[in-house]
């Protein structure tokens, strides 16, 4: 019944834009409203889709995170509305009322309270019964729909047609099932059942308005808010029965069907009955029907990405199927006017769940690679109150909210983001990275990053189980996936220290780690992709290369650079040749700034160019970044400060430097406000000014760590840490 879902982050205030300089500096400019996560409490959830137009405009209708309300036309059900004779549960209605309706209702308020609330997907369910059209759940009528012209009441539809008239910028899905009698005499002259559905989609059209509906010729799930708004198209009609007579009904596969985290389709009639039959058989407990949805839930988000070109709804709400048998055998217990905490027992069970599923939206739920693959989570209960588990208020609206906030989700601490700078300066979207062993984003701490002759891009990071891990981007952007470097026994000697990639023109792969004891090992990864096996390069501290930290570089001459700071605290700059040698004496410390003897700092990145120069960035103990070069004659130049702001250094925690062929560098910086930061220095020494990296959903890209790799043609690859 149900499709599929993408549960995205609930941020609970606004990314702030700050200096990565000193708080005496000034202050940078506002970010605009779509770099900003959503704060829920600012929400107006009678128009938030307006509120956030900034954030949704340019996205896909089927890439919007929304609300959406399971059956939500059952709030009006009692035991006492009458029962819809072509309904699946019509039986068990007839034969048990009260259960019946106990089980049917899964709203409270009416579908204007619920639009009110935020709900942008209605599960429309209408039965027509005696020549009148109702809502219906199961088996249960729920109250007037369509007008009835015999007796001149008023249906529910009006209220939601005024809404959706007085709410132009709001979009509202309506997925429509209508139970309906059997044609008495078939024949291929008419077909009522048809004729009867018709009726259903055409009153929906003169309520509506079909100037409002969206017209599925011009329109699509992948069409943008904005791109609706423009059409004046306020309603997707979805038309299960697929008669798309009308260019305003879409058809039904316009939704995902199959991704589901709802059972669906069993008899609850059969299912009523075996329970009656087994009073005393232990009850389900609330905590496991719950739990089971949750799963379900989970194992849609992160094993099933869907049809990216659909809309896709997920069953927020728990499975009426877990539920039935125990309610059944509640309300005979109990009496049959069982409500537990003055609740129909559905109720009563969804603000249970509810609470467990906020717990998630707010938790465990909130990564970028669930928010990637949300777009209607369907509710129960859509604006309920109530208090979770440790007694804080659920206001009505908490849910929606937060759902909605999910459009600008948060990236879990430590995923690694990629992002790509094209030649012409523009960014491409930035996404997690692929994970290992299927994971959709991969978490973690060191990493490192290089590009080879061919395009191609190569990883090693260390995961959250503190192994080494090693992939390969292809220039096609096909990704071979993350594998296992080391044996057990050998990650036991590296505890997540320093790492460094660095490629050759000889189409090599230069590693570089930090075991536990300070040791620098190196090894190389072959064109063939074998590799050569870990080893240790020469020192100057007893007899082994000891550092606290390193950065690598491959030259033309497909030697490799390798900058350190030693054990002392002192930068080191050493050599591997072509043939394979190291300098036999660990290289020689790099002078310091006004003429120190060496340079001492946090951080530290190399990069060669095109003119067999070298240039070093690092974070000096006074937080500041610096910059050196090195010609080929082994001159350094003096130190100096990329700034900021005029007459005003770059402070970071962490840097990251590459060489371009045309003789430009880029630089990647982690600023004193916890966010990446981006400038480039010409061929000729000129460095542009610092501009916010943007992460995923186009925010600023916050982080504990960077690296950045220049690919052959002129773009760069930059790899995060999420912070």
């Amino acid at each position: 019944m149900y499709t599929t879902f993408m549960l995205a982050a609930v941020t609970a205030g606004l990314t702030v834009t700050g200096l990565p300089g000193t708080a005496t500096a000034a202050p940078v400019p506002a970010s605009a409203p779509a770099d900003r996560a959503i704060d829920p409490n600012s929400l107006d959830l009678s128009r938030w889709m307006g509120q956030i137009r900034d954030v949704i405009g340019d996205r896909p209708l089927n890439k919007i995170v929304m609300p959406g309300s399971h059956d939500a036309g059952s709030w009006s059900i009692t035991d006492k509305t009458g029962v819809c004779d072509t309904a699946s549960q019509a039986g068990m209605a007839r034969d048990h009322p009260q259960i019946a309706a106990t089980i049917s209702v899964t709203q409270k308020t009416p579908v204007k309270a619920q639009l009110d609330s935020g709900s942008r997907y209605l599960d429309l369910r209408l039965c027509k019964q005696d020549g009148k059209w109702y809502t219906y759940h199961g088996g249960p009528l729920g109250g007037l729909f369509f007008d009835d012209p015999a007796t001149g009441r008023k249906g529910e539809i009006n209220d939601i047609a005024a809404w959706i008239r007085d709410h132009p910028e709001e979009i509202v899905t309506i997925e429509l099932r209508t139970s309906v009698p059997a044609d008495a005499d078939p024949s291929p002259e008419r077909d009522t059942a048809t004729e009867d559905h018709l009726e259903a989609v055409r009153l929906l059209g003169d309520k509506i308005g079909t100037s409002r509906m969206a017209d599925r010729n011009k329109l699509s799930p992948t069409s943008t808010y904005d791109q609706f708004r423009t059409a004046g198209a306020s309603v997707v009609l979805l038309d299960t029965r697929n008669r798309t007579d009308h260019p305003w009904m879409w058809p039904a596969d316009a939704r995902m069907e199959g991704r589901n985290s709802y059972v669906e389709n069993k008899d609850w009639g059969a299912l009523v009955k075996e329970r009656l039959k087994n009073p005393t058989s232990s009850d389900p407990a609330l905590d496991l029907i719950s739990r089971t949805a949750l799963k379900r839930d989970h194992d849609v988000l992160t094993t099933d990405m869907g049809d990216p070109s659909k809309l896709f709804v997920l069953s927020g709400n728990i499975d009426s199927t877990l539920a039935v048998p125990d309610a059944a055998i509640k309300v005979v217990t109990h009496g049959m006017n069982y409500k537990p905490d003055g609740l129909p027992y559905m109720l009563y069970l969804a603000r249970e769940h509810n609470i467990r599923l906020l717990e998630k939206l707010e938790g465990a739920w909130r990564p970028s690679f669930v928010a990637e693959n949300t777009n209607v989570v369907q509710l129960d209960w859509i604006d309920m109150d109530g208090r979770r588990r440790n007694g804080t208020p659920i206001g009505s609206g908490d849910m929606s909210a937060a759902v909605i906030a999910n459009n600008t989700p948060a990236t879990a601490p430590g995923t690694l983001v990629g992002t790509e700078r094209r030649t012409d300066g523009s960014w491409s979207a930035a996404h997690a990275l692929p994970g290992a062993y299927a994971s959709p984003e991969f978490a973690g701490g060191e990493q490192a990053v290089t590009a080879l002759p061919d395009g191609s891009l190569q990883y090693l990071a260390y995961g959250l189980d503190r192994r080494m891990y090693h992939s390969v981007r292809g220039p096609n952007g096909v990704w071979q996936g993350w594998r296992r470097l080391n044996s057990d026994e050998t990650d036991q000697r590296f505890t997540g220290g320093p790492l460094a990639l660095a490629g050759t023109s000889d189409g090599r792969t230069h590693a570089v780690a930090v075991d536990k004891d300070g040791v620098l090992r190196h090894q190389v990864r072959l064109p063939d992709g074998s590799w050569t096996g870990w080893a240790a390069p020469p020192g100057n501290d007893g007899g082994v290369f000891k550092a606290k930290d390193v950065a690598v570089t491959g030259t033309r001459d497909n030697s490799l650079m390798v900058l350190a700071y030693g054990r002392n605290g002192a930068m080191r700059l050493t050599e591997r040749r072509a043939d394979g040698t190291w300098d036999d004496a660990g290289g020689r410390e790099v002078p310091g700034v006004g003429g120190a003897a060496t340079f001492a700092g946090s951080d530290l990145s190399i990069t060669a160019l095109p003119n067999r120069s070298l240039q070093i960035a690092a974070i000096g103990q006074d937080g500041k970044v610096w910059h050196t070069t090195r010609d080929d004659a082994l001159r350094y130049s003096p130190w100096s400060n990329p700034q900021w702001a005029p007459n005003d250094a770059m402070r970071a925690t962490g840097v990251a430097l590459t060489g371009l062929p045309d003789g430009s560098a880029q630089l990647l910086a982690v600023g004193m406000d916890g966010n990446a930061w981006h400038t480039v220095r010409s061929a000729g020494g000129t460095w542009a000014g610092f501009g916010a990296v943007r992460g995923p959903w186009g925010r600023v890209l916050g982080a504990t760590g960077v690296k950045i790799a220049g690919l052959p043609d002129g773009r760069t690859y930059s790899v995060v840490n999420a912070r």
